[in-house]
């Protein structure tokens, strides 16, 4: 073998081993503080889970401008306008015995929780 198959295959090598990342599945099992417990192997918890905003609580500011549909008939229609803002919260945070789907990072050091698994 060449020097340069060598270093190639070294190459090759180096980057297999080091796992820059992987899927993996999860279930939760504690919510405060969170812990998820990777394909029956392993619980992991506190900074090695990083959340994406698909697995979190959020506030969103809704505006409105709108009209109302006529509520009555002739001669008492009722129509009129309505329109603002308002803070709706979406409860999308974790729940125990909820299945997700991880990104495992750089050799198991860190877990990206990317979303829910649901069942079609």
């Amino acid at each position: 073998m060449s020097m340069i198959q060598i270093i190639k295959q070294a190459a090759i090598e180096a980057v297999e081993n080091s796992s820059p990342m992987s899927i993996a599945y999860g279930t939760v099992t504690k919510i405060n503080p969170l812990e998820i417990n990777v394909e029956q192997r392993m619980n992991i918890k506190g900074n090695m889970i990083l959340l994406t905003s698909n697995v979190i609580d959020s506030e969103v500011e809704v505006e409105i401008n709108d009209m109302t549909e006529e509520a009555l008939t002739s001669p008492y229609n009722h129509k009129h306008e309505y329109k603002g803002t308002k803070k709706h919260i979406h409860k999308k945070g974790l729940k125990v015995g909820e299945k997700v789907l991880l990104i495992r990072v750089q050799g198991g050091q860190k877990y990206i929780v990317l979303d829910r698994l649901v069942s079609a």
